[in-house]
């Protein structure tokens, strides 16, 4: 069965296809194509795949045998209603934000599937690098996920929420190898659950933030994690370690962040993504001229 979804302009397929190819958690989570992404998530009990394609006419195709049902899922996951217009007409007078978002024009965020599968991986990013903290989200997805094919290769879609709440530390420390940290998933999902994700996503930013961090093993920036990266609350944002480096590489050392935080309003979730991506587009491209001897900075 095949659905049409409508996407926020400017929206780049081709944009998100390239996020994710960089980004180590999609690894698990994403099959991509030269010109696709297909994905599963878990409702009612029963894994859905899904692949997604560019429609035409900056529309989205949702191929699915219940693509109904993975709809809405789907166009989260891409982003696809999010008003980068909005965003776009504030970075337009940023001088130093600018040239990135010519770069990556119709990026959309891209997020995690579900509430559950951000909850898990805000706890195995702690104190990890990108790299090792998705290693262990494969391992975690492996133990625990329902085997599905997914673009012609085979996934594990994270269980609801619900049923991750069931797990015990024991099963996931086996799983992943890391008994601190079962202990602290155990109590993330559970309170996650307690929650709900309605709270989570519709309260005010500060109500949901208050409540992450209410939960054991939830800090500022799992709380910002779970709220950004996982439901794509882009209205506020505290200003932890990472967000001001990147503040400082684009802006200087002395850079305003309450500017910041003025200039773009309820869209600063969106000045950090574009941040994040950009300058680590950059990076990669320096590498990688380094690598080739082609980079005189790197003699």
């Amino acid at each position: 069965m095949q659905l049409t979804l409508p996407t926020s302009r400017p929206f780049s397929f081709a944009q998100t296809l390239a996020f994710a190819r960089r980004f180590p958690p999609c690894r698990h989570q994403l099959v991509l194509g030269d010109d696709t992404l297909s994905a599963a998530v878990v409702v009612g009990g029963r894994p859905i795949a899904f692949t997604l394609r560019e429609a035409g006419d900056g529309a989205l195709a949702l191929d699915s045998p219940r693509a109904a049902q993975v709809a809405e899922h789907a166009a989260r996951l891409v982003g696809a209603n999010d008003d980068v217009a909005a965003f776009y007409a504030i970075a337009r007078d940023d001088a130093k934000l600018w040239p990135i978002v010519r770069e990556l024009h119709g990026l959309h965020h891209l997020r995690f599937a579900t509430l559950g599968e951000i909850a898990v991986y805000s706890v195995l990013m702690q104190r990890a690098p990108v790299t090792v903290a998705a290693a262990l989200l494969g391992r975690f997805v492996a133990a625990f996920g329902a085997p599905i094919e997914v673009g012609g290769a085979r996934r594990f879609a994270m269980p609801e929420l619900a049923d991750l709440a069931e797990l015990t530390e024991v099963q996931i420390a086996r799983a992943i190898g890391h008994r601190p940290k079962a202990e602290r998933i155990v109590e993330v999902v559970r309170g996650v659950r307690a929650l709900g994700e309605e709270l989570l996503r519709d309260a005010p930013y500060a109500r949901a933030r208050d409540a992450l961090l209410t939960i054991r093993g939830i800090g500022p920036f799992s709380a910002a994690a779970i709220l950004l990266r996982g439901l794509g609350r882009m209205d506020e944002l505290p200003w932890l370690p990472a967000f001001a480096e990147h503040a400082a590489a684009l802006y200087g050392a002395n850079v305003d962040r309450d500017a910041i935080a003025a200039r773009y309003g309820r869209m600063i979730g969106y000045w950090a993504f574009y941040a994040m991506a950009g300058l680590a587009r950059v990076s990669a491209r320096a590498s990688h001229r380094r690598a080739r001897g082609t980079d005189p900075r790197g003699s």
